[in-house]
């Protein structure tokens, strides 16, 4: 069955936001576009190494990604690299993390768009 998202945007001068069904708003500040992109990427990735992590019975105490994205030098700029670096800690079963990570990069949707038109790099270093 097909799962409808949505959100609101507005613009007044001075002030942009998006807001979701919730109620919801998040200002749309500094902040770039690409920021909100790599920010979306890490979020989906994440919620679904996640769900993943679950099903596998996979124990970790924290991951953090360092996302950077890199643009074509063309009049349209798309991302020509996306390089993601997870480091986990607290990992009892490296091997198992890497597959849950490995799979999420399969299922999370906004990698998958995205490697339409970047190529997707990513490792996992453990401490």
């Amino acid at each position: 069955m097909e799962e409808h998202r949505h959100i609101r945007a507005d613009f007044v001068p001075d002030h942009f936001q998006f807001s979701t069904p919730d109620g919801k708003a998040y200002e749309i500040g500094s902040t770039g576009p690409y920021e909100y992109l790599l920010g979306a990427l890490s979020g989906c990735l994440f919620k679904t190494f996640d769900s993943l992590a679950k099903k596998m019975q996979v124990s970790w105490e924290h991951v953090s990604m360092e996302i950077e994205g890199i643009k074509r030098d063309e009049k349209v700029a798309m991302l020509k690299d996306v390089i993601i670096e997870v480091t986990a800690t607290g990992v009892e079963d490296q091997a198992k993390f890497t597959k849950a990570f490995e799979t999420a990069t399969r299922y999370c949707s906004v990698f998958q768009t995205l490697s339409h038109v970047a190529q997707m790099h990513w490792t996992v270093t453990f401490q």
